[in-house]
């Protein structure tokens, strides 16, 4: 009898694995640690990790960060003042940019946005054509400044530029970014030699929260339906230097052959193959890397817990960073009120179709917060 007992509880044990694993909780992203790398383990964030290494020789430290795309929002930081025009961009960002003469009395830090005030008036009135793609400057950002313009940000770091105070260089990067309704670029100008080197342009779309890094397409960059945010840098093969022997601060971007991990690499002393090689161990092939800078204005730092920052006391134009994503989900009727509050006593500020995806970045009183001043009620919210 006691066989026939053990007999029934080994056929029920057997039967009841397919109902555990379809039970189970769905996988928890767990980054991978990269061969000769250390877990910073007081930078935590959702979907954000970090690690250092100090290679020997070099007095220097290396930083790598997995964003793991589906729990973070990836979006720019800017200054509050109102962007200068500096001209068409044409389509292969190779236009001529023309900077006003610097005022300020500090000739090391000329202030870049002493435009005319005409200038700056019909920027600010909107009166800017937005139906060509401008290169566009913005007023500078102490990084610091951005722990309270944007609190909810946990991971912080400049889309780098060379050369941002001196009125005769063109400015080395392009960046891709949405500014209120309009797509613009960030002084996108670039030198003929510039032209002509192979480079490439890291993807980000927070929708389908995944990223690529494809060689560079004009049309691509600029439209405003593939990818919410963009940015430009050259490939690694690309031989840049800044010191002998090819040491100095660099700054390099890669995807995960999945798309949903996006890889930063960061070091103030480094020659480019070992930049590459640091994505390489993280699991990152060159193929799907970016070097977004060359050289000084690389240089990167920790300051509090669960904050990255690239120069963290420089003055910069744009700096990007990752903001948690609670849950995703669709709406689930047709004309769902999005309001300007968490209650319904709060002015309804548009509605949503059916369907319409939205990631929520805070919960409070049974509502979800999908974007700035937009709430939605939470139980008209398929999570996905």
């Amino acid at each position: 009898m006691k066989k026939f007992y053990l007999s029934l509880l080994i056929i029920f044990l057997f039967s009841a694995v397919p109902v555990w694993a379809k039970t189970a909780a769905p996988k928890v992203w767990k980054p991978a640690t990269p061969d000769g790398y250390t877990l910073i383990t007081w930078a935590k964030a959702p979907g954000i990790a970090t690690f250092f290494k100090a290679p020997a020789g070099n007095g220097s430290i290396d930083f790598l960060t997995r964003i793991y795309l589906p729990q973070n929002q990836i979006g720019y930081i800017a200054s509050s003042s109102a962007p200068f025009d500096w001209g068409l961009a044409h389509a292969n960002f190779a236009s001529d940019m023309v900077m006003a003469s610097p005022t300020s009395s500090d000739t090391e830090d000329p202030d870049p946005f002493a435009a005319d005030a005409a200038l700056a008036d019909t920027v600010a009135t909107g009166t800017v054509s937005t139906s060509s793609y401008h290169n566009f400057a913005f007023a500078r950002l102490v990084a610091e400044a951005a722990k309270q313009v944007a609190p909810a940000v946990q991971f912080i770091w400049n889309a780098p530029f060379f050369n941002i105070t001196n009125p005769i260089s063109d400015l080395s990067l392009a960046l891709k970014f949405t500014f209120g309704t309009t797509t613009l670029i960030t002084s996108g100008s670039r030198p003929a030699n510039d032209m002509a080197q192979q480079r490439r342009m890291l993807i980000i779309n927070n929708q389908t929260a995944s990223a690529t890094i494809e060689d560079f397409d004009p049309v691509v960059f600029v439209s405003s339906s593939v990818g919410d945010q963009a940015l430009e840098g050259f490939a690694p093969t690309v031989a840049k230097s800044d010191s002998a022997g090819g040491m100095a601060a660099r700054l390099f971007l890669g995807v995960s052959t999945s798309s949903k991990e996006l890889v930063v690499y960061c070091s103030q002393q480094a020659t480019v193959q070992e930049a590459s090689e640091a994505l390489t161990a993280a699991g990152v092939p060159p193929e799907r890397q970016i070097e977004a800078d060359g050289g000084g204005s690389a240089a990167c730092s920790y300051n509090l817990p669960g904050q990255f920052f690239v120069e963290p006391t420089r003055e910069l134009p744009l700096l990007m960073g990752a903001v948690t994503i609670l849950a995703r989900g669709t709406a689930t009727t047709n004309g769902l009120n999005v309001r300007s509050g968490p209650s319904t006593k709060n002015s309804i500020v548009t509605k949503l179709p059916k369907g319409t995806l939205v990631r929520v970045l805070e919960e409070k009183n049974g509502w979800y917060r999908i974007s700035d001043g937009e709430w939605v009620l939470k139980t008209l919210i398929k999570k996905i």
